[in-house]
């Protein structure tokens, strides 16, 4: 904890002076001499730069703007070979890596195809099964490019509008910011405030019980976000984007920092970070407020498990938790050419009346109870299935529930709270030994208390976490033992509810032997239900893709398990070829780099979801050249 008066020398002096950033600010960056040659020709605007907020991780590369097109060409940045080529409909799609002479690295995503050269090479690959995915590391085969060639052509296979999706790495491995290299884009913009995150603190523990936020007022050149009254500890988090010249889009900032008077108490700069880190965006960003809004604010603390080499400075881990008094604080943003923006809050500490001590550790988890709510009914009000309005009802939390079977009632039973440690492996079980879920050694951040309710329905059994909607560093694996009436019953499918959405998410489950199991990306509330509706399968048309080889495109669609593409098979004049699955447009395309159609062709279609309701089509489809 800083005292009022304290003086503490600036690391501020660094940015407001706008030094130049260089690659030798960073262990094992390509050396300053080291020439990079830009890596597309469809623009030099970006839409994202690196350490953005993504759904599950950090970005780590810029994003280049393709226009909405695809097919523009992609260029070897420097001289390297092939070391890595990927294929598939998620991720980074069709992505390669170079690597260089230096042991750095190269990447470049989304690509709409190879050039021809790799490309036949890649596919001489897949038609040995018909694999629509790969990723193969191909350093033996030595195929080199050299600076500017042509390595492939931008798309927008795997995620997101056509753009290119780079990077480069160190020889270990790690993603660094493309722009400390000579790599440049035009920029005199300043970053710009629009929210804060007030993040409150339990006084005696400093876990997290709740949030508010807070609109910017830009009416002068510092952004104004007013003033607060708190009686407890706090932290503060920022909603703040870049901007470049010319271009509409909103990056993240390359550098924060929280200043009282003549005292740093917190800054950051996004640099570098380890690929295994990436997943740590959720502790740097407010995870509550990102699961609810989905915009990531960006943390001025630091959380226990956080490991992201960004923090250059934190006093008592960027906390506030001061005496009685008002304290004007300043936030500088900072793009990574020196353009800055300030933001100022006056907070004012009320009836501080636990003893203020040094903080040294800040749990990454909230406190075991409803956060911003009650998520969970009382035992006496009925549950409709499929109605989200369940987690927005109010009522006393519930523990656990275990029914046998699916009734016309609502059932409860009641598992033990269980205390989670990172570092151990633990399970957490039912009384009944139904139910387990398998928290490995490294799944958690840090330690979290947990209660499950499970509640049973005529038509679904829904698992409720409290804490709901919590990150974790690794998988955790659930597994439910279905009652006897439903065991031989493959159409039981398990889903993440998005209570701020209204919205399920398919979990890739699997009944095997009458046991329920998935891999969880998050600790999240769960539903088991049926799906018995097979996917819908629209009419197929020829077409040529950028490569100019012909393809048949057949519309698709599942709403509840999506489309199981690596088990759909198409096949035209009874030859089968590569199913490629496009899940942005809603697409399996049939590719063969031999295929040319004849006038007329018998197409059979069989499309699966992803518990195996099928839908099989066999029809004439006539080509007209």
């Amino acid at each position: 904890m800083f005292k009022a008066k304290q003086f503490i020398p600036l690391l501020l002096i660094f940015l407001l002076a706008g030094a130049e950033i260089t690659r030798s600010q960073i262990a094992s960056l390509p050396a300053d001499s080291v020439n990079y040659l830009w890596p597309t020709n469809a623009s030099h605007y970006l839409s994202s730069t690196f350490a953005e907020t993504r759904s599950a991780h950090l970005h780590a590369g810029l994003d280049i703007r393709t226009w909405g097109r695809e097919g523009y060409d992609v260029f070897a940045t420097r001289d390297g070979v092939v070391y890595r080529i990927g294929i598939g409909p998620s991720g980074y799609g069709n992505v390669i890596y170079l690597k260089h002479k230096d042991g750095s690295f190269s990447v470049y995503a989304h690509l709409n195809r190879f050039e021809p050269g790799l490309q036949a090479f890649a596919d001489s690959i897949r038609l040995k099964d018909f694999s629509f995915e790969l990723d193969k590391h191909i350093a033996d085969e030595q195929i080199t490019y050299h600076q500017g060639d042509v390595i492939g052509y931008s798309g927008s296979t795997g995620v997101g509008p056509p753009h290119l999706h780079f990077e480069l790495r160190t020889p270990d491995f790690k993603p660094f910011n493309p722009l400390l290299t000579d790599l440049k884009v035009d920029d005199s913009l300043p970053p710009r405030f629009s929210q804060m995150g007030i993040e409150y603190l339990n006084p005696e523990t400093l876990r997290l019980e709740g949030h508010s936020i807070l609109s910017a007022n830009h009416s002068g050149e510092i952004t104004d976000f007013g003033k607060i009254i708190v009686n407890g500890p706090i932290g503060l988090s920022v909603n703040v984007h870049d901007r470049a010249n010319r271009t509409p889009n909103a990056y993240a900032v390359y550098s924060l920092a929280m200043i009282h008077e003549s005292d740093t108490l917190f800054y950051s700069e996004a640099d570098h970070f380890s690929y295994s880190q990436a997943g740590h965006m959720f502790l740097d960003r407010s995870y509550p407020i990102l699961a609810k809004t989905r915009s990531g604010f960006q943390r001025l603390y630091v959380v226990e498990g956080n490991q992201l080499p960004f923090y250059k400075k934190t006093e008592d881990q960027g906390v506030l938790t001061l005496p009685d008094g008002r304290y004007p604080i300043r936030i500088v943003a900072s793009d990574i050419y020196g353009n800055r923006s300030e933001a100022e809050i006056e907070i004012q500490f009320e009836n501080i009346k636990n003893e203020l001590r040094p903080v040294q550790y800040v749990p990454a988890y909230p406190a075991n109870s409803d956060f911003e709510g009650k998520i969970i009914t009382s035992p006496s009000r009925p549950v409709i299935s499929n109605d989200l309005s369940l987690f927005a009802a109010a009522g006393e939390p519930q523990r656990a529930y275990v029914s046998n079977e699916y009734s016309g009632i609502v059932n409860r039973s009641y598992l033990d709270q269980v205390k989670l440690n990172p570092n151990s492996t633990l399970s957490l079980n039912s009384s009944d030994q139904k139910l387990w879920i398998r928290f490995p050694k490294e799944a958690i951040y840090d330690t979290l208390t947990l209660d499950l309710t499970m509640t049973n329905s005529p038509e679904s059994i829904n698992f409720s976490f409290t804490p709901d909607r919590l990150p974790v560093q690794e998988s955790v694996y659930f597994n439910y033992i279905l009652p006897d009436s439903l065991s031989e019953n493959d159409k039981l499918a398990l889903f993440s509810i998005d209570k701020f959405r209204n919205r399920l998410t398919f979990m890739n489950s699997v009944n095997s032997h009458g046991i329920i199991s998935a891999e969880l990306k998050e600790i999240s509330s769960l539903k088991l239900m049926e799906d018995n509706i097979a996917p819908w399968v629209g009419r197929p048309r020829f077409d040529k893709n950028l490569g100019g080889n012909h393809i048949l495109v057949v519309p698709v669609k599942d709403n509840l398990t999506k489309i199981d593409y690596r088990r759909s098979v198409i096949l035209i004049n009874g030859k089968r070829g590569i199913v490629e699955y496009d899940p942005e447009d809603d697409l399996l395309i049939y590719y063969h780099p031999e295929f040319i159609p004849s006038e007329s062709n018998e197409v059979e279609i069989s499309v699966y979801d992803g518990v195996g309701n099928k839908t099989t089509r066999k029809l004439t489809v006539m080509f007209s050249g």
